[in-house]
């Protein structure tokens, strides 16, 4: 039996939703009345580099984050447990932005309500996340034994650089005020996607505290993307189908982002950019496949791949009753392809072949 627990997949799946930091910071002027444009991006990028491993941390030891230690195999993907260890990587940091949030500066210490603290916070084992946040720089004083119920303030020191503690406290209070203002839920996925602070996006800075426009775009995607490329073909198709008339909304899977685009009146997304994992996927609604066959010849090898490639089938095929799947005769063989979770065609777009997933769209997206 193995031992590989849930959490320490999905802890590294949350860390690759941490947004790379340019060499360069638009800094709105709001931000710096106490503090220089440098100090303000060194401490920012001081505490990218301390969610990252952050997030190391608790795949490698989750225990010491108070985190859930279900096992690999021991509980399918639909399962409770399962549903539970994949949001729970972000308790620590909705957590630290709870601490931040609900703080002022009196003279150069830190000080939080507690009270406030406890009436927003959902996370978890509070204690332990205050005594392992000590392993990271932070002082806590004014409560006992990291029990936040037992004083009515904290006191919160980083005695290496007090910059870290005016950075978390400028964000924090940012995305409280703007992003999760009137949110009831700050686990739901979408919330968490976007959610500057725990993803740690320094566009969050180049806006006044009071404005925040992040992923409202296709940037919902594009901003957990760590590679140039992806980001560009991201931007490109969605310029594109934006400009044919689509309707881009959000989607949310476990897995990573969703922005997804509807180019008719039916309830079913035409294209959606995923992030899957940290992997980028443009998914591609094409029902009849048979269509687009003949135009090939017309395309690179990995898309033709796309189309040779078949799936085993889900259940819903091997007992009869799908109706989402798409069947076609390739190279003299047939092949199936599962539309019940998601478009039946995957692949890792790149903006010089966004003209060839039009087109097989043109041919092959109605039956």
């Amino acid at each position: 039996m193995s031992d590989t627990l849930l959490i320490s997949k999905w802890a590294l799946a949350r860390r690759n939703e941490l947004v790379d930091i340019p060499d360069k910071l638009e800094i709105h002027p709001d931000f710096l009345q106490d503090i220089t444009h440098e100090e303000f991006e060194n401490a920012f990028r001081d505490i990218g580099g301390m969610f990252y491993q952050i997030y190391s941390d608790m795949a490698k030891d989750p225990q010491r984050f108070g985190l859930p230690l279900y096992k690999a195999d021991e509980y399918d993907y639909f399962s409770d447990q399962a549903r539970e260890v994949r949001r729970a990587p972000w308790q620590p940091f909705y957590f630290m932005l709870c601490l931040f949030a609900c703080g002022h500066f009196k003279g150069n210490e830190f000080i939080t309500d507690t009270g406030e603290v406890r009436k927003i916070n959902k996370a978890k084992k509070t204690n332990l996340l205050l005594e392992t946040l000590c392993d990271y720089g932070f002082v806590f004083g004014g409560i006992q034994k990291y029990n936040l119920s037992s004083g009515d303030s904290l006191a919160i020191d980083y005695p290496d650089n007090p910059n870290i503690l005016t950075v978390l406290s400028a964000v924090a209070k940012k995305v409280k005020n703007t992003q999760l203002a009137g949110v009831k839920n700050y686990y739901s996925n979408q919330t968490a996607f976007s959610n500057a602070f725990i993803g740690w996006n320094y566009k969050v800075l180049a806006e006044d505290p009071h404005t925040c426009g992040l992923a409202e775009g296709c940037d919902y995607v594009s901003d957990k993307m760590h590679d140039a490329a992806d980001r560009e073909a991201i931007e490109a198709l969605d310029h594109i189908l934006i400009e044919q008339g689509a309707v881009r909304k959000k989607g949310d899977p476990n897995e990573g982002p969703s922005v997804r685009y509807y180019c008719g009146k039916t309830s079913a997304y035409d294209y959606a950019l995923t992030s899957d994992m940290g992997s980028l996927y443009l998914e591609l609604r094409i029902r009849n496949a048979q269509k687009c066959l003949d135009y090939l010849s017309k395309c690179p090898e990995r898309i033709v791949e796309m189309f040779r490639y078949s799936d085993a089938g889900c259940q819903n095929r091997r007992n009869g009753t799908c109706r989402s799947g798409v069947k076609y005769i390739f190279e003299q063989e047939e092949k199936w392809h599962c539309g019940c979770c998601g478009a039946p065609f995957r692949i890792h777009p790149t903006a010089e072949d966004i003209t060839h997933y039009i087109k097989l769209m043109e041919l092959g997206g109605k039956k």
